[in-house]
């Protein structure tokens, strides 16, 4: 290992262990949080029984993330479940309604 890399694993070790000490720390003013990776998102409400969401709360603490990022989270993997369940639905179908008319044209000859 040359000295320049050494000197770079040095620095990168610091500023990862100050940023991990200051990451609650609010932003600077006239900071603005972005995030670029992420397509524009849509506002969806919806009511929940007081115990509801402190379980909700109660999980998310537990697994230290917020408890909206789990929300979507769930909400993600039930929307790919359901597609992927209908699209292996679909499929079945598709396979019954060929197979139907493959016995129809069977019994017609």
């Amino acid at each position: 290992m040359s000295r320049n890399d050494a000197a770079l694993r040095a620095l990168i070790a610091a500023e990862a262990e100050y940023a991990e000490a200051h990451r609650d720390d609010p932003l600077p003013a006239g900071a603005r949080a972005t995030r670029p990776n992420r397509a524009k998102s849509a506002m969806f409400s919806l009511r929940l029984r007081e115990d509801e969401l402190a379980g909700i709360h109660e999980l998310a603490m537990a697994a230290d993330v917020p408890a909206s990022a789990m929300v979507r989270g769930w909400i993600a993997e039930r929307l790919a479940s359901e597609r992927s369940a209908s699209a292996t639905t679909a499929a079945l179908i598709d396979r019954i309604e060929s197979d139907v008319r493959a016995l129809r044209k069977s019994v017609a000859s």
